[in-house]
């Protein structure tokens, strides 16, 4: 469990949600919370989908050897 709660991808996923939450509880304007929002939306999974893929092929690499 304690590797589990080094995993950057656990914590990148976890930060994004309390950004979309935090946008809510700021109370921003309407279109700069949506702004925001949609950023993370789209960062957070690029991050996590290719943090997966270099993890991957670390995985990969080792087994080669």
């Amino acid at each position: 469990m304690k590797e589990k709660l080094k995993s950057r991808k656990l914590w990148m996923a976890i930060g994004g949600l309390l950004l979309v939450m935090a946008t809510d509880w700021l109370n921003l304007e309407p279109k700069l919370a949506e702004s925001l929002i949609a950023a993370i939306v789209v960062i957070v999974p690029c991050y996590i989908g290719g943090q997966s893929v270099v993890d991957a092929l670390k995985e990969y690499a080792a087994k080669k050897k």
